[in-house]
């Protein structure tokens, strides 16, 4: 499976705080061993497409999320911040 990020996910990381992009890399790392893990807390977001593709929801920390769609073998981000993104 190959990881690819969008412009947007690179410039919203980066404005993140440091603390916020260490928990997100860890939750990168694991996510690339074991996608299924329990504490990624990964959930299809229901009736959400991002370019007619399924919308996923990435736990980071209570507050923080990814949100990342999977087109055949990749997995691409296309947002991180706090939990409001979801209902953005």
């Amino acid at each position: 499976m190959k990881f690819r990020r969008t412009v947007r996910f690179k410039r919203e990381f980066q404005l993140l705080p440091e603390g916020i992009q260490r928990a997100a890399r860890a939750k990168f790392a694991l996510f690339s061993r074991n996608w299924r893990h329990p504490s990624l807390q990964i959930h299809r977001l229901e009736g959400i497409l991002w370019h007619g593709h399924a919308v996923f929801d990435l736990w980071v920390t209570a507050k923080y999320r990814v949100l990342f769609v999977i087109d055949h073998e990749v997995v691409l981000s296309f947002s991180i911040g706090t939990h409001g993104i979801v209902s953005k």
